[in-house]
């Protein structure tokens, strides 16, 4: 794999290892607290904020896969020239409400950075934890259009 697909997969490849410390962690935290009795008091913490990441990080992907969850069978039932209408109004409203979460996002995140908030055991700084959420919208609204786009022309040349 080159430097320049990684690149441009940077946030799917964060979200998958976010994903996979996060499974570790949660094994670990499992055995530490039922079998040894030892509990990580930091677990939770760090849980909650690799679940940011994994959700908004690699939401991007799941548009790209079309794996996002989706009714498809209701807009199937629909005549060929509803359905288009239809996409195009899905996809509006998917962008504004993408746009509405990420601009509420990047205000918080940077809220947490000014007003230096960190996590109270692991002193995680919480601008960190939700610096993907602008970053994973911004990116699920690009990618939303430009299938969008894809499955438009596509329609066009049936």
């Amino acid at each position: 794999m080159s430097a320049k697909t990684i690149l441009l997969n940077l946030d799917t490849v964060l979200a998958t290892v976010a994903l996979g410390i996060l499974i570790v962690i949660t094994f670990l935290g499992v055995v530490m607290r039922y079998c040894l009795g030892a509990p990580l008091i930091w677990e939770e913490e760090l849980q909650l904020a690799l679940l940011v990441w994994v959700v908004f990080l690699g939401g991007r992907y799941a548009f790209l896969s079309g794996s996002h969850p989706a009714i498809d069978f209701i807009i199937d039932s629909f005549p060929a020239n509803a359905q288009k209408v239809a996409g195009v109004f899905i996809t509006v409203i998917s962008v504004i409400v993408l746009l509405y979460v990420g601009y509420q996002g990047g205000r918080y995140t940077l809220m947490m950075l000014q007003n230096h908030r960190v996590t109270n055991i692991s002193h995680i700084p919480y601008g960190i934890i939700y610096l993907p959420m602008p970053i994973g919208c911004a990116l699920m609204c690009g990618q939303l259009i430009m299938e969008s786009i894809k499955s438009f022309r596509k329609g066009q040349e049936a």
